[in-house]
């Protein structure tokens, strides 16, 4: 604050700027994990997520998906049905088993297909 002061702001105008980024850093994107075994559509996948403000972590199987859903809890889990080693339902049922990951919703994805509106809705609609 006194630096603040210093710069030519009142102590008034530092503390409704700190409430401003206060406020600004309560409103954070939500984060979605979303696992596809296909590169392309994965990038494809990431693009049209971020493009709808939200915050993405990436998973290329079935076991990295549930380390990092365990390590990072995201508020959505997006599965493609493409998934290598054990398939999208088996990983499905060890997330909802799973104490740090069991609150977590999982949606299923068709296979080289984009994320669904009605999926992109309950994502942002979280968010809110």
């Amino acid at each position: 604050m006194q630096r603040l002061a210093k710069a030519g702001t009142t102590l008034a105008q530092g503390s409704n700027h700190l409430a401003s980024a206060a406020r600004t850093m309560a409103v954070t994107a939500r984060h979605v994990l979303i696992a596809d075994a296909n590169a392309r559509t994965l990038a494809a996948r990431v693009r049209q997520l971020l493009a709808a403000g939200l915050k993405v972590s990436k998973a290329h199987t079935s076991f990295e998906a549930i380390v990092k859903a365990a390590c990072h809890v995201p508020d959505l889990i997006l599965l493609d049905a493409s998934l290598q080693g054990m398939d999208a339902d088996e990983t499905g049922r060890l997330l909802t088993t799973c104490p740090v990951t069991a609150h977590i919703p999982i949606c299923h994805l068709a296979p080289g297909r984009r994320v669904p509106r009605r999926v992109l809705a309950v994502a942002l609609r979280q968010s809110a």
